[in-house]
């Protein structure tokens, strides 16, 4: 069954236009935060679980959860959404994921 959420977590939709959910916008902000401190995904997951902000009622945060809100740009003030965080970090979120499933290399012996 497909959940309800409509919008990106972190906005709400008031008289047609999105809007901060100021709650949800400061988890938002959060994550990237500690995610740049170098926190993990289990990491913020776990710290999630803990606090009050539920991604979604009724529904426990998950890594998959995490990973969208990292990857999403209109966090950034895209497509008619305030920003909720710097094009720069958003740049350097991108970067550190890409490292992170970077596969590894062997060195010849």
């Amino acid at each position: 069954m497909a959940g309800n959420r409509k919008q990106p977590f972190g906005y709400r939709m008031e008289f047609g236009e999105y809007t901060p959910h100021p709650a949800e916008a400061e988890t938002v902000r959060w994550i990237y935060q500690t995610y740049l401190a170098g926190a993990s995904y289990n990491d913020l997951t776990e710290a999630l679980e803990k606090g009050d902000v539920p991604y979604e009622v009724g529904k426990l945060w998950n890594k998959n959860m995490v990973a969208r809100i990292l990857e999403n740009y209109k966090y950034t003030g895209q497509c008619d959404y305030p920003p909720l965080i710097s094009q720069e970090q958003f740049d350097a979120v991108q970067s550190r994921r890409q490292k992170q499933s970077a596969p590894l290399r062997k060195t010849p012996a």
